[in-house]
C-alpha cells in the first residue's frame, strides 16, 4: 500500500551553482527509482536556528512523494551518505 510522505532536505550553501543542481537532480533520480513525485518547492537559501557543520545557512528543498515504506530504507541510506547534505527530514502524512 503507497503512502504520501514528505522529504524536506538542507543542503550546504557554500556549493557552486551548478554542484547543488547536479547534487539535486542526483536526488531526483534516486527519489524516482523508488517513489512518485507528487509536489515539488525550492525553499531557497535560508538562515539555520542553529549551526550545522559550521554552517549558518542552508538551500532547503522540499518533495510531497508517494511510496512503499519498504522503499524508504534504501532512500534513507542514501541520504545519509551524501556528504553536502546538511540535514533531511522524511514525514509521513
Amino acid at each position: 500500500m503507497k503512502r504520501m510522505y514528505e522529504l524536506v532536505v538542507v543542503f550546504e550553501p557554500g556549493a557552486k551553482a551548478e554542484e547543488s543542481e547536479k547534487l539535486l537532480k542526483k536526488l531526483q533520480e534516486n527519489l524516482t527509482e523508488k517513489a512518485k513525485i507528487v509536489e515539488e518547492k525550492d525553499w531557497g537559501k535560508k538562515e539555520l536556528a542553529y549551526p550545522i557543520k559550521k554552517s549558518r545557512m542552508g538551500l532547503f528543498h522540499w518533495w510531497k512523494i508517494e511510496t512503499e515504506p519498504k522503499a524508504l530504507v534504501a532512500l534513507e541510506k542514501k541520504l545519509k551518505l551524501e556528504e553536502k547534505l546538511l540535514r533531511y527530514l522524511l514525514i509521513r502524512e
